[in-house]
């Protein structure tokens, strides 16, 4: 038993695992899917709002390039614009202090040396600048700097609190540039906006990454406007803000790695172009793999090398991946500590029970049968000097008597045979027929009798046995209901607590998740009924020794004839389920009002047990002739139907779409041992011992109705007042 029960609590232990495995394993994708959606969204909206202002500022600039004006640009141009000793052109004095120029209003502008300067170049230029300094100043919360930028090497910029355009080497050339040929005609045919690769901007040692869309006035390129987006934040948040046990990071479509926790120092050193394949990091380079084949709605897939998902999603704007890599030793640690508990506690619950069955076997079973053995080899070394003590008030106490009167009833035949066969020995010649026929008599009687005894001391140790089982089965089933109840109590408690706390603490809502609250609250109350069925289903075991000993009787008493039926469906529900390749079983119940049924309800629970297990083996039977597209149009079924036949009688019918039963067969059917089915699958006793526990027990009827290939119906037909036998 104790093999068995550690059987029991290593199984359940490792179904535990897979189970939670599993659980955790489908929680995880879809949290994880929920959560690189949410960052994706997060991380993406400074570069969506960059390319939408970027839009806006270029519609703008076409439409204050086309509107009539009466401004004598000339003038103002001359005015606002001075020349400098390096051959450029800029918006503020030389020889005056930077200082002085207020970049918080004002952007700066530079025109390049050798720029042939046109009355249209020249109302473009401070157009441009009137509209960058208002647009720039507005948007400068979010991105440092505002800028345009033209194809004839003219730049105006608006950087809050620094005179970028100013401070410019005079020999810039933007069309060499990549934040301005990246959206030239040439290399963005399809004027879409456009992001540079990641750089450490030497001005303020930040790290940028520059969005570009370009200028069209019909097919005439006018140049570009940009934002240089600051990437501190979003490199921050990659490192630092992830999931417990896990990191993120950030990669180009072509390799170049943006941010990484671990490798931040050669990002730097690389200056924003270190790609992925130059390093010797094969798990790296794994993940760049799996992330770039993987298809576009993808969010969570699978690194089975590594153990590990990889939760992506593609920033808008710049297409980066950014990717939230989560190990499996996260799932398989929460896992095995539930495997764990559930082994520690079988353990101490099969250290309690084998302890507490060695102390009651030892004291109340195996001490008396060491003694009645004793006895036994007494008798049959043929001496008769028994003294079995006879004191016990239980049933190995009855059972010592009955041995003490048989060794008595024993000791007393033999004498007497003894004295026959002295008195015979005198008459040997003279009554030898009779003699040997009197022997044979004497052999005869006792052969009975010692037949006879041994059967009484069967029954006698049966009985006993019986008791001695009941005594700790109804313990262990008594202080079930109590624990049922506490549990319930319990369980009470917990959701009133819930009810008037629902914000626990942080520490309770994750020890709440942890041991999956929940799943304890609907699932405690379903174990404790499986071993409340388990330990009425011994009492039965004892129950039916009991009769054998003929020193019980039956329990005879009005029951609700439903709860019989569903207790077997419960019971048979593991064959019921959807099992593959085996398809589900449909019960269809109809039950009518009946009133309660006198009777002996655990044989009738045999009966229904019977019944439906014969209807579940041949729907089993009946799949294996058809084919999938049959099952699926004739879905397996068993209809229960329960009806008043009379005042006095009810009736239940159950039956099934299976094969049914040949004609042949029906006839046969209730005889005992005799069965269709395959050798060690059916003892043929199961319908014999039901026809007899409906007739015989109960004065009912057992019928059954069968058409081939249409399945097979079984009805009882029960008074609703048996008598008691």
């Amino acid at each position: 038993m104790a093999l068995r029960v550690t059987v029991v609590v290593l199984v359940s232990a490792g179904v535990s695992y897979i189970h939670v495995i599993s659980r955790l394993e489908a929680q995880t994708k879809t949290q994880l899917e929920k959560y690189i959606s949410a960052r994706g969204e997060l991380e993406s909206s400074i570069f969506q709002l960059a390319q939408d202002n970027l839009t806006l500022l270029r519609d703008r600039l076409l439409l204050e390039f086309k509107q009539p004006t009466n401004i004598d640009f000339q003038a103002e141009f001359e005015q606002q614009y001075f020349s400098w000793n390096d051959g450029t052109r800029r918006n503020f004095p030389q020889n005056r202090p930077l200082k002085d120029f207020d970049s918080t209003r004002y952007a700066g502008s530079l025109i390049g040396r050798n720029v042939q300067i046109t009355e249209e170049l020249k109302q473009r230029v401070l157009t441009a600048n009137t509209v960058i300094s208002a647009y720039g100043a507005a948007w400068s919360n979010r991105f440092v700097d505002t800028y345009f930028l033209t194809p004839e090497n003219i730049g105006v910029n608006y950087w809050k609190g620094v005179p970028i355009a100013l401070e410019t080497p005079p020999d810039i050339d933007n069309s060499k540039q990549e934040y301005f040929y990246i959206a030239d005609p040439q290399h963005n045919p399809a004027r879409s906006p456009k992001w540079t690769g990641v750089y450490l901007d030497p001005s303020v040692n930040l790290w940028m990454v520059s969005a570009i869309v370009p200028v069209y006035e019909g097919d005439r390129f006018l140049g570009i406007v940009g934002h240089d987006v600051v990437l501190t934040q979003l490199m921050e948040h990659t490192i630092q803000d992830q999931l417990p046990g896990t990191y993120n990071l950030v990669f180009r479509a072509d390799g170049r790695l943006i941010v990484h926790p671990q490798r931040t120092a050669e990002i730097q050193q690389a200056q924003g172009q270190l790609k992925i394949d130059t390093i010797s990091d094969r798990h790296l380079n794994r993940i760049f793999q799996l992330v770039t084949n993987a298809k576009p709605k993808t969010h969570v897939l699978e690194n089975s090398q590594d153990h590990e998902y990889l939760a992506l999603t593609r920033l808008q704007g710049p297409d980066w991946y950014f990717v939230t890599v989560y190990p499996k030793s996260l799932l398989s640690g929460a896992a095995w500590d539930t495997a764990q508990f559930i082994l520690m506690s079988g353990a101490v619950a099969l250290l309690l029970e084998v302890l507490l069955l060695l102390s009651v076997l030892q004291q109340q079973i195996a001490k008396p049968l060491q003694q009645l053995t004793a006895a036994s080899n007494q008798l049959a070394n043929g001496d008769f000097a028994i003294d079995l003590d006879t004191m016990r008030q239980d049933e190995l106490g009855g059972l010592a008597s009955s041995f003490n009167s048989m060794a008595s009833q024993l000791k007393t035949s033999f004498i007497q045979l003894e004295q026959v066969n002295n008195a015979l020995e005198l008459r040997v010649e003279e009554r030898t027929i009779t003699l040997q026929k009197t022997l044979e008599e004497l052999r005869r009687t006792q052969t009975q009798m010692i037949q006879s005894e041994k059967m009484s001391a069967l029954g006698q140790l049966v009985a006993g046995v019986a008791h001695e089982i009941n005594n700790p089965v109804n313990f262990i089933h008594g202080n079930l209901t109590h624990t049922e109840n506490y549990t319930q109590d319990l369980l009470e408690f917990i959701q009133l607590y819930q009810y008037h706390y629902p914000n626990p603490v942080a520490e309770i809502q994750a020890e709440a998740k942890e041991l999956d609250l929940e799943f304890i609250q609907d699932d405690l109350p379903k174990m404790l009924s499986s071993m409340k069925i388990g330990t009425n289903r011994i009492s039965e075991i004892v129950r039916s020794l009991r009769n054998f000993s003929r020193l019980d009787e039956a329990e005879f008493k009005a029951v609700d004839i439903h709860e019989g039926i569903d207790s077997a469906l419960l019971i048979l529900q593991h064959r019921l389920k959807d099992q593959s390749p085996r398809p589900a079983i449909e019960v269809i119940k109809n039950y009518a009002n009946l009133p309660p049924v006198i009777c002996y309800p655990g044989q009738l629970n045999q009966v229904f047990m019977n019944i439906l297990s014969n209807a579940i083996d041949a729907l089993e039977d009946a799949n294996q002739q058809r084919s999938p597209t049959e099952i699926a149009s004739h879905p397996n079924t068993i209809w229960i139907h329960t009806c008043l036949v009379s005042e006095k009688q009810i009736k239940i019918a159950i039956a099934d779409n299976g094969l049914g039963v040949a004609d042949t067969t029906l006839t046969r059917l209730f005889d005992p041992f005799f069965t269709t089915k395959d050798v060690g699958k059916g003892s043929g006793l199961g319908l014999s011992i039901s026809h007899q526990i409906v007739t015989e027990l109960h004065q009912g009827k057992l019928d059954c109705n069968s058409t081939q290939g249409l399945g097979a119906e079984f009805v009882v037909t029960l008074p609703i007042e048996a008598k008691k036998n």
